[in-house]
């Protein structure tokens, strides 16, 4: 679905709160329900207790005025009822308030008091509060009676109706208000995320250079990577420029020398033979042929930084170390491994290939008979994981006056070798590309000792 992450937030705020907001009416409106429940238990009590100081024991039964104090019990089909039975559950005393009222109730025990709801013979709903007593006669005698007191649910359910929508309306405004206020603050909180947007766009415009603004730290990782995806391939963009203007450069030669095997003059201005024609085509499109496969596969080695994996370190290095085995087989290398395991590039594989398979190209080439590899990860002090890689050999080793030298394109210490003098600099470029290093030391076996380090994350 292709929603706003302000719409997605904002509906999942309103299905939270109407679920609280419902929730919290069910406990308001059980809550209101017990008050009440405890307020008639409370009044029928204190009735129960008017009735109790207002009777008589006489002749053997209980004596009640026919009109009471309290004018409710006085009226016919009133609200509050009260009747007072003997231990055989027969009526000795009826209100007039609960005349053709008639209810099938469980007596109390002696000094018991219960409570509770029950329904009459025309289905009315009553709380009922009944009350255990026990009264002695002239003889000395006990008499158990109850007393019962019951006032009909209806006359609270109007009150429970009024909360009720008093809740509902206040629970809706309520709602309302913070629904308005979560409104506010999801445009606050995403302020940011607005912004980033517009700055990308005004990147691709061509008005900004960078994600320069004071963004949140959650959104940092994001424009920091978005900032390194656009260096990147402003870079890319420039190495192509820069590969091509090689590339045209270095076919100068080439092509200059075709241009005179075309016209079939030699030095001497004498036409060539065809055999040394055909030689001298050979010559030139061969070396034209690795100029363009050097141009390009350092364009494609610079510039692809846009996918980002995780590459084991030592089956990378295992599988190169297999190959220059079998290109080297004359020299008969003893190669040391020492890799930490779970030692992983981050970057673009092609990157590592293309980096050891220089580095320890180079090692194969001027070492005697000893070549050794370490690699290992280490946390630096701005809380970076770094990959350490270092590739040495038992050669001559590198003068240390020539140590940054090598590093420049085409320079070759050793001109007697095969090789343009371009890996260590197809090194320093994929290191600089992922903000690394390289250093050139004396290695213990008495050869070169080159060292890389890479962030990984």
């Amino acid at each position: 679905m292709n929603q706003s992450l302000s719409l997605r937030l904002f509906i999942s705020a309103i299905v939270v709160l109407c679920v609280s907001l419902g929730i919290a009416g069910l406990v308001l409106e059980k809550a209101f329900t017990i008050s009440i429940d405890n307020l008639v238990r409370e009044k029928l009590r204190l009735h129960t207790y008017t009735l109790l100081s207002m009777a008589d024991h006489e002749q053997g039964t209980i004596k009640l005025p026919a009109t009471l104090a309290e004018q409710r019990f006085n009226s016919a089909d009133d609200a509050l009822l009260a009747i007072v039975t003997n231990e055989q559950q027969q009526e000795v005393w009826r209100s007039i308030s609960a005349a053709n009222k008639r209810f099938a109730l469980p007596p109390p025990s002696e000094g018991e008091w219960l409570f509770g709801r029950a329904q009459d013979i025309s289905g009315d709903s009553y709380y009922i509060s009944s009350y255990g007593t026990v009264w002695p006669d002239a003889r000395g005698n006990k008499k158990t009676y109850v007393f019962t007191v019951m006032e009909t649910v209806d006359y609270y359910r109007e009150t429970l109706a009024e909360y009720r929508m008093s809740i509902a309306v206040a629970l809706t405004a309520f709602g309302l208000i913070l629904l308005a206020l979560q409104a506010v603050i999801l445009r606050w909180g995403l302020k940011p995320m607005r912004e980033v947007a517009l700055d990308v766009n005004a990147m691709n415009k061509g008005e900004l250079q960078s994600l320069a603004g004071n963004y949140p730290k959650e959104l940092q990782p994001l424009t920091t990577n978005l900032n390194l995806l656009v260096d990147n391939e402003r870079r890319q963009r420039q190495r192509y420029k820069d590969r091509l203007a090689d590339l045209s450069h270095s076919l100068k030669t080439p092509l200059s020398v075709l241009r005179g095997v075309e016209l079939d003059i030699g030095r001497d201005g004498q036409p060539l033979s065809r055999q040394s024609v055909l030689d001298a085509l050979q010559i030139q499109v061969s070396r034209m042929t690795e100029i363009i496969d050097y141009q390009l596969q350092r364009a494609v080695s610079a510039g692809q930084h846009s996918s980002f994996v995780a590459s084991s370190v030592a089956s990378e290095v295992k599988g190169v170390v297999n190959a220059l085995n079998k290109v080297y087989i004359e020299k008969n290398v003893m190669t040391e491994l020492q890799i930490v395991q779970g030692t992983s590039f981050f970057g673009d594989e092609n990157d590592i290939t293309e980096l050891l398979g220089n580095l320890l190209d180079n090692a194969y080439k001027h070492c005697r008979q000893r070549v050794r590899v370490v690699a290992s990860s280490r946390d630096s002090s701005e809380n970076e994981t770094l990959l350490q890689l270092s590739i040495e050999d038992d050669g001559e080793g590198v003068p240390e006056q020539k140590r940054a030298e090598i590093l420049k394109r085409g320079v070759r210490l050793d001109t007697t070798a095969e090789g343009q003098g371009f890996g260590l600099a197809i090194v320093v470029e994929i290191i600089d590309s992922y903000q690394g290093t390289i250093n050139i030391a004396s290695s213990e076996l008495g050869g070169a000792l080159f060292t890389v380090t890479i962030p990984t994350r």
